[in-house]
Protein backbone atom coordinates (compact mmCIF):
# COMPACT_ATOMS: atom_id res chain seq x y z
CA UNK A 1 0.00 0.00 0.00
CA UNK A 2 1.47 3.24 -1.11
CA UNK A 3 2.37 5.83 2.25
CA UNK A 4 0.45 8.17 1.08
CA UNK A 5 -3.21 6.12 1.09
CA UNK A 6 -1.80 4.70 4.47
CA UNK A 7 -1.46 8.49 5.70
CA UNK A 8 -5.21 9.22 4.12
CA UNK A 9 -6.57 6.27 5.94
CA UNK A 10 -5.05 7.15 9.57
CA UNK A 11 -5.91 10.60 9.40
CA UNK A 12 -9.93 9.72 8.76
CA UNK A 13 -11.44 10.48 12.05
CA UNK A 14 -8.59 11.15 13.96
CA UNK A 15 -6.46 14.31 14.04
CA UNK A 16 -7.24 15.63 11.09
CA UNK A 17 -11.01 16.54 11.86
CA UNK A 18 -11.20 16.41 15.80
CA UNK A 19 -8.01 17.67 17.21
CA UNK A 20 -6.68 14.32 18.84
CA UNK A 21 -4.47 11.94 18.22
CA UNK A 22 -6.38 8.80 16.73
CA UNK A 23 -5.88 5.37 18.35
CA UNK A 24 -5.04 2.16 15.83
CA UNK A 25 -6.28 -0.94 17.93
CA UNK A 26 -3.47 -3.02 15.89
CA UNK A 27 -4.85 -6.57 18.01
CA UNK A 28 -1.07 -6.97 19.04
CA UNK A 29 0.15 -4.09 21.22
CA UNK A 30 -3.44 -2.65 21.78
CA UNK A 31 -5.31 -5.49 21.83
CA UNK A 32 -8.28 -3.28 22.58
CA UNK A 33 -9.35 0.06 24.16
CA UNK A 34 -6.34 1.00 26.06
CA UNK A 35 -9.36 1.96 28.76
CA UNK A 36 -11.02 -1.18 28.56
CA UNK A 37 -7.51 -2.81 29.23
CA UNK A 38 -6.77 -0.80 31.76
CA UNK A 39 -10.28 -1.30 33.60
CA UNK A 40 -9.74 -4.64 33.70
CA UNK A 41 -6.17 -4.82 34.85
CA UNK A 42 -4.65 -6.27 31.05
CA UNK A 43 -2.01 -3.74 31.44
CA UNK A 44 1.81 -4.48 32.55
CA UNK A 45 1.70 -4.63 36.26
CA UNK A 46 4.44 -2.30 37.04
CA UNK A 47 5.19 0.93 38.77
CA UNK A 48 3.71 4.44 37.17
CA UNK A 49 5.60 7.82 37.09
CA UNK A 50 3.23 10.00 34.85
CA UNK A 51 2.48 13.83 35.28
CA UNK A 52 1.96 16.78 33.59
CA UNK A 53 3.02 20.45 32.93
CA UNK A 54 0.92 24.16 34.97
CA UNK A 55 0.94 25.58 31.48
CA UNK A 56 0.28 22.86 28.88
CA UNK A 57 -1.55 25.14 26.76
CA UNK A 58 -2.44 28.70 27.26
CA UNK A 59 -5.84 30.36 27.66
CA UNK A 60 -5.62 31.16 23.52
CA UNK A 61 -6.14 27.95 23.14
CA UNK A 62 -10.07 28.11 24.84
CA UNK A 63 -10.47 31.81 23.77
CA UNK A 64 -9.03 32.34 20.65
CA UNK A 65 -8.86 36.20 19.58
CA UNK A 66 -11.42 37.19 22.14
CA UNK A 67 -10.26 38.80 25.08
CA UNK A 68 -10.41 37.01 28.64
CA UNK A 69 -13.37 38.49 29.96
CA UNK A 70 -15.59 36.78 32.33
CA UNK A 71 -18.69 37.37 29.52
CA UNK A 72 -16.23 35.82 26.66
CA UNK A 73 -15.06 32.96 28.74
CA UNK A 74 -18.91 31.81 29.60
CA UNK A 75 -19.85 31.83 26.59
CA UNK A 76 -16.79 29.39 25.62
CA UNK A 77 -18.32 27.49 29.07
CA UNK A 78 -22.05 27.31 27.51
CA UNK A 79 -20.76 26.35 23.78
CA UNK A 80 -18.60 23.68 25.40
CA UNK A 81 -21.01 22.36 28.41
CA UNK A 82 -24.35 23.49 27.40
CA UNK A 83 -26.59 23.34 30.62
CA UNK A 84 -23.76 22.44 33.05
CA UNK A 85 -21.87 25.45 32.37
CA UNK A 86 -22.40 26.59 35.96
CA UNK A 87 -21.12 23.59 37.25
CA UNK A 88 -17.85 24.18 34.89
CA UNK A 89 -17.81 27.50 36.20
CA UNK A 90 -17.54 26.37 39.52
CA UNK A 91 -14.72 23.90 38.66
CA UNK A 92 -12.73 26.80 36.69
CA UNK A 93 -14.02 29.91 38.06
CA UNK A 94 -13.70 33.84 35.80
CA UNK A 95 -14.93 36.71 37.51
CA UNK A 96 -12.18 38.50 36.78
CA UNK A 97 -10.15 38.83 33.99
CA UNK A 98 -6.97 37.70 36.09
CA UNK A 99 -9.04 34.66 36.87
CA UNK A 100 -10.56 33.70 33.46
CA UNK A 101 -6.83 34.02 32.36
CA UNK A 102 -5.82 31.24 34.91
CA UNK A 103 -8.90 29.29 34.63
CA UNK A 104 -8.80 29.26 30.98
CA UNK A 105 -5.21 28.37 30.44
CA UNK A 106 -6.25 25.03 33.17
CA UNK A 107 -9.01 23.93 31.12
CA UNK A 108 -6.99 24.24 28.21
CA UNK A 109 -4.47 22.49 29.52
CA UNK A 110 -6.54 20.03 30.97
CA UNK A 111 -8.90 19.47 27.63
CA UNK A 112 -5.30 18.71 25.84
CA UNK A 113 -3.20 16.21 27.46
CA UNK A 114 -3.74 16.95 31.60
CA UNK A 115 -6.72 15.23 31.71
CA UNK A 116 -6.31 11.56 29.72
CA UNK A 117 -2.50 11.37 31.72
CA UNK A 118 -5.24 11.76 35.16
CA UNK A 119 -7.14 8.97 33.93
CA UNK A 120 -4.50 6.58 32.95
CA UNK A 121 -2.65 6.95 36.17
CA UNK A 122 -6.10 6.91 38.20
CA UNK A 123 -7.19 3.49 36.54
CA UNK A 124 -3.64 1.84 36.51
CA UNK A 125 -3.46 3.07 40.97
CA UNK A 126 -7.05 1.01 40.85
CA UNK A 127 -5.69 -2.23 39.04
CA UNK A 128 -2.28 -2.41 38.88
CA UNK A 129 -1.99 -3.28 42.73
CA UNK A 130 1.48 -1.10 42.14
CA UNK A 131 2.40 2.41 43.53
CA UNK A 132 1.48 5.23 41.13
CA UNK A 133 3.52 8.59 41.50
CA UNK A 134 1.71 11.58 39.94
CA UNK A 135 3.45 15.17 39.28
CA UNK A 136 3.03 18.62 37.63
CA UNK A 137 5.95 20.05 36.69
CA UNK A 138 5.61 24.07 37.71
CA UNK A 139 8.92 25.53 36.71
CA UNK A 140 8.37 28.49 33.93
CA UNK A 141 11.51 28.80 31.51
CA UNK A 142 13.11 31.93 31.56
CA UNK A 143 12.36 34.27 28.53
CA UNK A 144 14.59 33.47 25.87
CA UNK A 145 17.43 35.69 25.41
CA UNK A 146 17.21 39.01 22.93
CA UNK A 147 13.13 38.46 22.84
CA UNK A 148 11.10 41.38 24.31
CA UNK A 149 7.99 38.56 25.02
CA UNK A 150 7.95 37.71 28.92
CA UNK A 151 8.00 34.89 30.46
CA UNK A 152 5.65 32.01 30.47
CA UNK A 153 3.19 32.29 33.33
CA UNK A 154 3.89 28.70 34.07
CA UNK A 155 5.84 25.31 32.22
CA UNK A 156 4.59 25.30 28.40
CA UNK A 157 4.55 21.39 27.09
CA UNK A 158 7.65 19.87 26.72
CA UNK A 159 9.09 22.50 28.64
CA UNK A 160 10.39 19.60 31.14
CA UNK A 161 12.26 17.62 29.45
CA UNK A 162 15.49 19.57 28.91
CA UNK A 163 15.17 19.63 32.55
CA UNK A 164 14.58 15.82 33.13
CA UNK A 165 17.34 15.41 30.57
CA UNK A 166 19.76 17.41 32.01
CA UNK A 167 20.74 19.17 28.73
CA UNK A 168 20.17 23.00 30.28
CA UNK A 169 23.45 24.77 29.02
CA UNK A 170 24.83 21.45 27.26
CA UNK A 171 22.30 21.54 24.11
CA UNK A 172 20.19 24.70 24.81
CA UNK A 173 21.59 28.38 24.70
CA UNK A 174 18.64 29.91 23.78
CA UNK A 175 17.85 30.63 27.34
CA UNK A 176 19.67 32.36 30.40
CA UNK A 177 19.45 29.23 32.63
CA UNK A 178 20.01 30.40 36.51
CA UNK A 179 21.18 28.47 39.53
CA UNK A 180 17.72 27.49 40.16
CA UNK A 181 16.86 26.22 37.08
CA UNK A 182 20.06 24.13 37.01
CA UNK A 183 18.45 22.28 40.43
CA UNK A 184 15.45 22.01 39.14
CA UNK A 185 17.16 19.67 36.50
CA UNK A 186 19.58 18.01 39.27
CA UNK A 187 16.28 17.00 41.14
CA UNK A 188 14.10 15.72 38.00
CA UNK A 189 16.89 13.63 36.82
CA UNK A 190 17.52 12.46 40.47
CA UNK A 191 14.03 11.26 40.62
CA UNK A 192 14.11 9.90 37.02
CA UNK A 193 17.07 7.66 37.58
CA UNK A 194 15.75 6.29 41.27
CA UNK A 195 12.36 5.14 39.39
CA UNK A 196 14.21 4.20 36.21
CA UNK A 197 16.59 1.53 38.65
CA UNK A 198 14.26 0.80 41.19
CA UNK A 199 10.77 1.66 40.10
CA UNK A 200 10.68 4.44 42.93
CA UNK A 201 11.63 8.06 42.66
CA UNK A 202 12.72 8.73 46.38
CA UNK A 203 15.97 8.54 46.89
CA UNK A 204 18.78 10.48 49.76
CA UNK A 205 18.76 14.79 49.39
CA UNK A 206 14.76 14.73 47.79
CA UNK A 207 11.84 15.87 49.54
CA UNK A 208 9.84 12.91 49.89
CA UNK A 209 7.56 11.70 47.27
CA UNK A 210 4.37 9.70 48.20
CA UNK A 211 2.24 7.73 46.08
CA UNK A 212 -1.18 8.79 44.71
CA UNK A 213 -3.33 10.61 45.73
CA UNK A 214 -0.69 13.18 46.67
CA UNK A 215 1.28 15.04 43.80
CA UNK A 216 4.62 15.97 43.86
CA UNK A 217 5.05 19.68 42.61
CA UNK A 218 8.45 19.74 40.60
CA UNK A 219 9.91 23.54 41.01
CA UNK A 220 12.96 25.19 42.58
CA UNK A 221 11.10 24.03 46.09
CA UNK A 222 9.66 20.90 44.64
CA UNK A 223 7.12 19.79 47.59
CA UNK A 224 3.96 17.24 47.96
CA UNK A 225 0.49 18.52 47.92
CA UNK A 226 -2.94 17.42 48.29
CA UNK A 227 -4.90 16.48 44.81
CA UNK A 228 -6.85 20.17 44.39
CA UNK A 229 -7.92 18.57 40.84
CA UNK A 230 -10.09 15.36 41.22
CA UNK A 231 -13.31 17.33 40.78
CA UNK A 232 -12.11 19.10 37.79
CA UNK A 233 -11.30 15.77 36.08
CA UNK A 234 -14.07 13.59 37.46
CA UNK A 235 -16.18 16.47 35.58
CA UNK A 236 -14.59 16.22 32.77
CA UNK A 237 -14.93 12.36 32.21
CA UNK A 238 -18.32 12.49 31.83
CA UNK A 239 -17.78 14.47 28.20
CA UNK A 240 -14.40 13.05 27.21
CA UNK A 241 -14.07 9.52 28.07
CA UNK A 242 -15.29 6.96 25.70
CA UNK A 243 -14.84 9.05 23.05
Amino acid sequence: MPAQELLDQASKGGWASVGRFPLVRDGYFFRANPEDLYSGGQQAQVPLLAGWNSEELGWQALLGRDEPTPENYRKVLEKLYGARAEEALKLYPGTTREEVIQSATDMAGDRFIAYSTWKWSELHGKTSGTHVYRYLYARPRPAARGQNAPAARGAVHSAEIEYALGNLALMNDVYPWTDDDHQVSATMQNYFANFIKKADPNGPGLPEWPAIPKVMHLDVQSRVQPDTTRARYLFLDQFLSHR
